[in-house]
C-alpha cells in the first residue's frame, strides 16, 4: 500500500482508480468466484431433468439457457456501462463543488454566486437524470431475464404435467425437473446479471498487483533522464541528464508547457513521444499550488519527523519568514494556506521540503510571487546547497544564478 501512495496519480484521474474503491471491489472477487462455481455446478442439473423428465425438457432447457446467457451478459454490460457514466458524473459534481466553495469568496465579490450555484444545480439535476436511466436499464433488463426463467420453468412444467396425466412420469420426478430447471437458472441469472462486479474485481486485482515503481534512471548517478521526450503540451523534443549540484534552468512563456514538462519529467504525467525516468531518492518539488495542511507550522514543515526546533526555525528564518507569525512553531495554520500570502506560503513548502534532505528540488515559477527581499532570501539559501541538483521552470526571473543548462521553450 505504502509502495501505490507513493506513486503519484496522473493529472485528470483524481478521484478515479483510488485505492480504498479497488480494495472494496477486490474483496468481492471470492464471492464472484464461488457464485461462478455454484452457476457451473447448478448446469449438472441437466443430467437430472433428462432423469427426471426425459429430452424434450432437456431440450427446452438447454435452449432457453443458450438465448438467455447472452442476455444475461448485455444486461451486465448495459449495468456497467450506466454504472462507468454515473461514476463520472458523480466526479464532475464533486469537483464543481470543491472548486465553488474555494471560489466562493471571489464569486460573492462579482455577485456571481448564483452562477456557481446554478452550475452545480445543472450538474446534479444530469446526475439524478442519469441515475433514474441506470434504474431504468436495469429494471428491463431484470424483466427480459425473468421474462426468460419463467418461460423456461412454464415450458418444463407444461412438459411433465402432460408426462403426468399419459402416466409416462411420476409425481416425484416432475417436481424434481421443475424446481431443477428453476434452480439452474437462478443461479446462471445471478452470475450473468454480476458482470461488471466481476469485471470491476479483475480491474481491481490488476491494479493491486501490478507494478507500482517508476522507472529508475540506469545509471546511479542520474537523478532525472529524458530522451526524446515530447509532452502533451509542446511539440518540442527533450533531452536532458540531470546530476547532482546541475542547476537546469526551463524558461518560455506562460502556456509554452513548463509545468506539463516537470510533471512529466516527474512521471505526473504520460509522454506523448520519448521517455522519462527519475531516481528513486527523495525530490522536492514547489509550485504557487503546492499545499499547506491544516495544523501547526511544526507539523507542516516537518511532516512528522523530529527535527530540532531550533533547526526548524532556523530554516524558516533563512527564507525570510519572521515575526510573530513565524515565531511560535505550535501555531496552527488554516487549510490551503488561509491568511499567508502567496510568496509567504511557496517559503513555507520551500522550508519543508529542504528539510527532508531532497536531492532534487524543482521550482515551478515561483520567483513571480516573490518580492525583491524574498528572492534574495531564497536565492542564496539555494545557493548555500551545491551538492543539491535543482530545476526551475520561469518566465523571466529565475531564481537559480549559476545554470549548467538551459531548455528554452517556445510555442
Amino acid at each position: 500500500m505504502l509502495q501505490h501512495l507513493a506513486v503519484p496519480r496522473q493529472e485528470g484521474q483524481r478521484g478515479r482508480g483510488e485505492l480504498d474503491l479497488a480494495v472494496d471491489q477486490a474483496s468481492a472477487a471470492p464471492s464472484l468466484e464461488r457464485l461462478a462455481v455454484s452457476a457451473g455446478t447448478s448446469l449438472l442439473g441437466v443430467f437430472v431433468i433428462f432423469w427426471a423428465a426425459g429430452w424434450l425438457p432437456l431440450v427446452v432447457t438447454l435452449t432457453l439457457l443458450a438465448i438467455a446467457a447472452p442476455l444475461y451478459q448485455r444486461a451486465g454490460q448495459r449495468s456497467q456501462a450506466m454504472a462507468m457514466e454515473y461514476q463520472a458524473r458523480r466526479a464532475l459534481l464533486e469537483v464543481r463543488q470543491l472548486e465553488v466553495l474555494q471560489h466562493a469568496p471571489e464569486l460573492r465579490a462579482l455577485g456571481a454566486v448564483t452562477y456557481g450555484a446554478n452550475e452545480i444545480g445543472a450538474i446534479s439535476d444530469s446526475e439524478h437524470v442519469l441515475s433514474l436511466r441506470a434504474v431504468r436499464v436495469a429494471l428491463a433488463s431484470s424483466l427480459v431475464t425473468e421474462f426468460l426463467s419463467g418461460v423456461s420453468i412454464g415450458l418444463v412444467a407444461m412438459i411433465v404435467g402432460f408426462g403426468l396425466l399419459d402416466g409416462r412420469i411420476t409425481l416425484v420426478r416432475a417436481l424434481t425437473a421443475v424446481l431443477v430447471t428453476g434452480e439452474m437458472f437462478t443461479q446462471v441469472r445471478h452470475y450473468g446479471v454480476e458482470f461488471h462486479r466481476r469485471d470491476d474485481a479483475q480491474r481491481a486485482r490488476a491494479i493491486l498487483d501490478g507494478p507500482v515503481n517508476l522507472p529508475s534512471p540506469s545509471s546511479p548517478d542520474d537523478l532525472l533522464v529524458a530522451r526524446g521526450l515530447v509532452t502533451e503540451a509542446n511539440s518540442g523534443v527533450i533531452n536532458l541528464v540531470v546530476r547532482a549540484g546541475d542547476r537546469v534552468v526551463i524558461t518560455g512563456p506562460s502556456g509554452v508547457g513548463k509545468t506539463t514538462l516537470l510533471q512529466t519529467l516527474l512521471g505526473w504525467r504520460i509522454p506523448e513521444s520519448g521517455t522519462a525516468t527519475r531516481t528513486e531518492l527523495p525530490i522536492g518539488f514547489v509550485s504557487v499550488e503546492s499545499a499547506v495542511l491544516s495544523g501547526s507550522l511544526r507539523d507542516n514543515v516537518t511532516l512528522g519527523v523530529g527535527h530540532d526546533d531550533a533547526l526548524v526555525a532556523a530554516r524558516l528564518r533563512s527564507l525570510g519568514l519572521n515575526g510573530a507569525r513565524f515565531s511560535d512553531l505550535d501555531v496552527e495554520l488554516l487549510a490551503d494556506g488561509r491568511g499567508l500570502s502567496a510568496g509567504e506560503r511557496v517559503r513555507l513548502v520551500l522550508a519543508r521540503v529542504l528539510l527532508s534532505a531532497p536531492s532534487l528540488i524543482v521550482l515551478d515559477d515561483i520567483a513571480g510571487v516573490l518580492d525583491v527581499e524574498a528572492r534574495e532570501h531564497v536565492r542564496r539559501t539555494l545557493e548555500a546547497l551545491p551538492e543539491v541538483a535543482m530545476l526551475e521552470a520561469t518566465v523571466n526571473t529565475p531564481l537559480l544564478t549559476e545554470e549548467t543548462a538551459r531548455i528554452e521553450m517556445s510555442p
